[in-house]
């Protein structure tokens, strides 16, 4: 049985360690999969889905568009390399004792696990989960193409906006993530009778649209709209990670406390009474069953796991930061794509839709239907190995 070497750089459960968990369970028995991660809940989601999981530092040289640390970028490489000779000895052993028929890097960050694998002469399969800043366009951007020209075999795209700000040489395929909808209740969302709920699911990242989400639902109260927002998550960092000395570095390096932010947004709009504000659970499905609408305001590029979570449960979106869906989200018939994810655009899209509850019905069935059409795990499963037999030959 081939070995695969998943190499992921994050903690936290987040949307791309779900999709990769998810990957891992389509593949089946095929291949062995292990997984390098610094620990966490995602590992916990890898040895769930039947990974060996290698608990190891992953430097993650960080260069998306979303990157904090304003005028302190430097810092970030300073951080990173502290990790990085721990990284490459723990990482260099487990080439050596598993000699993995490919190296699967799972975000577009992972320069150091790349040089180490190539070095290793084990072949290495990128998966660009987060589009390139400015398009691509960028002197970092382009030197990280050439990086990925170098290192990879391969590349695999989780839709073709972020692949369009990847200008490359490899081979690259587009895959799209997977959503498995999970048998279960319905959460008490403390939704009003006859409100309209609707939903902002992920982490608490100004990038993401938490601010313009808030400022909609403003609006709309104050037209006298019913309705009702569900927020599921939290910070990157929880608020405790703000205490104490660390906690003022963070400030000094301009990194946000986002849930400290959020509340204060919550009582500066005086939205309290029209908001449900829920942490993450592991079954987010008993969430979308009781919204109407999901809302991702992505100020940056992407759709994001969100909305194709929320099309699963027959749930439309209102989303930004596609050009035109990316085969994720088809606009006017599974949800609304927004040109500009700022708030009053939210605000008119939610009350068209309110109402014409015609139209609303007719979305949650379309949206249900086109995510019927997506990849299960195991053909999303059949593509990735296609394009690691394609590295390997």
């Amino acid at each position: 049985m081939p070995r695969v070497l998943f190499v992921h750089h994050r903690p936290q459960p987040s949307g791309a360690a779900q999709s990769l968990a998810l990957l891992i369970e389509g593949l089946g028995k095929d291949w062995e999969a292990h997984v390098v991660v610094p620990g966490g809940g995602a590992a916990e989601l890898f040895a769930a889905a039947g990974a060996t999981v290698h608990r190891v530092p992953v430097p993650a040289f960080t260069h998306t568009w979303d990157v904090q640390y304003r005028g302190f970028r430097w810092l970030v490489a300073l951080r990173e390399l502290v990790s990085l000779p721990r990284h490459a000895r723990m990482f260099k052993r487990l080439l050596r004792e598993l000699h993995p028929a490919v190296v699967h890097l799972n975000d577009s960050v992972l320069v150091a696990s790349a040089l180490i694998a190539h070095r290793a002469r084990s072949p290495v399969v990128w998966h660009l989960r987060s589009a390139l800043p400015n398009g691509g366009h960028d002197r970092r951007s382009r030197w990280i193409c050439g990086l990925i020209d170098k290192t990879g075999a391969s590349a695999i795209a989780i839709d073709s906006d972020v692949a369009q700000t990847f200008t490359l040489t490899i081979s690259v395929s587009v895959v799209p993530n997977v959503v498995v909808v999970r048998p279960g209740e319905t959460t008490n969302l403390h939704v009003p009778d006859g409100h309209l709920a609707i939903g902002y699911v992920g982490y608490l990242r100004r990038q993401k649209g938490w601010p313009e989400f808030l400022r909609a639902l403003r609006l709309l109260v104050d037209d006298g709209v019913r309705v009702h927002g569900v927020v599921v998550g939290g910070g990157v960092r929880p608020h405790s990670s703000f205490r104490g000395t660390r906690g003022r570095l963070l400030e000094l390096l301009g990194v946000p406390d986002e849930e400290l932010a959020f509340g204060r947004e919550l009582d500066r709009l005086a939205l309290q009474q029209h908001v449900t504000w829920l942490p993450f659970t592991s079954d987010i499905g008993s969430v979308y069953r009781g919204l109407d609408l999901v809302c991702f305001p992505n100020q940056g590029v992407g759709l994001g796991r969100p909305v194709l979570e929320a099309a699963a449960y027959g749930v439309p979106a209102i989303a930004a930061g596609s050009s035109g869906g990316a085969g994720l989200l088809v606009p006017g018939v599974t949800g609304v794509l927004l040109d500009r994810g700022d708030a009053a655009s939210i605000a008119a899209a939610v009350r068209e839709l309110v109402e014409d509850p015609a139209a609303l019905t007719r979305l949650a069935e379309a949206a249900a239907a086109h995510a019927g059409q997506m990849p299960t795990p195991e053909l999303a499963a059949s593509r990735v190995q296609a394009a690691w037999l394609s590295a390997i030959g």
